[in-house]
């Protein structure tokens, strides 16, 4: 189905890496983070240059035989960036939404909570025109991973996850889904600053919180990893195709819980696992698994500090 690296020359496998790095690093919060933690603070401009930068690689893409490869990698992450997924939900469609009376004057009729959902809600509109594209372009669910897959499929070893043999995922998925939902509460509970008025209904609280998490990991874990992966990894390899949605993902969550550096290299961790999960078991089972269980924890923290 698609052209692999193996067939251009070393000369031409240069350029095509080159230019998939560029139209990560124009999509993901690099900029951002330049802007807010280096320079004088965001130019209302900034957003326009990566939009138009990602328009001309996508225009090359069409037009370059060699790069063709990247169509609909640059066409995904242009698709996300319009959306709002790529400059910290401040610019593009949802943003624009969010701001408007329409949409402010309806959200405040509502609970605070519901509108917490709504927003959620508005935020799987890149997942849907995502999947929409790839759907148009002949793949299959199958094809980009959003079946169960093989969940006890064999892990290939790696010392990042300090593995010398194979061990199913079934066990080493749920090993991790559970390691990183501790390591999120331990966490947050270290950080924690109580309200200083009553302590919410957790009744009410993590039920929301299971719903927004529910949402929030399918959202990333299809937008952010398996959309990519499965028009990238076939074209640039594995490893390449990992390590693009890896460091896309890690940048993406330098202003998430926890922040900062740290925030960035856990993160990137986390979506190198589940990257893996999903070229190895050729599904999404484990990928949304261990992003949800952390993200209930998440979500559950946020929701009572508001």
């Amino acid at each position: 189905m698609f052209e692999r690296m193996e067939e251009y020359t070393v000369s031409q496998r240069t350029p095509i890496l080159i230019v998939a790095w560029t139209a990560v690093l124009l999509t993901s919060n690099l900029a951002i983070i330049f802007w807010r933690e280096i320079g004088p603070g965001e130019p209302i401009w900034w957003p326009w240059i990566h939009a138009i930068g990602l328009g001309v690689i996508l225009l090359l893409t069409l037009i370059v035989q060699f790069l063709k490869p990247l169509r609909e990698f640059v066409g995904i992450l242009l698709t996300i960036f319009l959306l709002g997924y790529g400059a910290g939900w401040n610019f593009g469609l949802i943003p624009y939404i969010r701001e408007s009376a329409i949409w402010l004057s309806w959200t405040a009729t509502l609970p605070t909570l519901l509108a917490d959902i709504m927003v959620h809600v508005l935020r799987l509109t890149p997942a849907l025109a995502v999947l929409l594209l790839l759907l148009v372009i002949g793949l299959r669910r199958a094809d980009f991973f959003l079946i169960k897959g093989d969940i006890h499929a064999p892990v290939e070893p790696s010392k990042l996850i300090g593995m010398k043999e194979s061990e199913p995922w079934s066990k080493i998925g749920s090993i991790f889904a559970i390691i990183f939902t501790v390591a999120t509460l331990i966490f947050l509970l270290g950080s924690w600053e109580a309200p200083s008025g009553p302590i919410p209904n957790l009744l009410i609280i993590i039920p929301i919180a299971i719903v927004i998490a529910t949402m929030n990991a399918f959202n990333e874990e299809f937008t952010l990893r398996a959309a990519p992966l499965s028009v990238l990894w076939q074209r640039i390899g594995k490893e390449q195709a990992l390590l693009l949605t890896t460091v896309y993902f890690g940048l993406g969550h330098f202003y998430g819980v926890p922040s900062g550096i740290i925030g960035v290299i856990l993160s990137g961790f986390l979506g190198w696992f589940l990257g893996k999960s999903m070229l190895e078991t050729k599904g999404f089972f484990w990928a949304w698994i261990a992003h949800f269980l952390p993200d209930v924890v998440i979500f559950t923290f946020i929701l009572m500090a508001a």
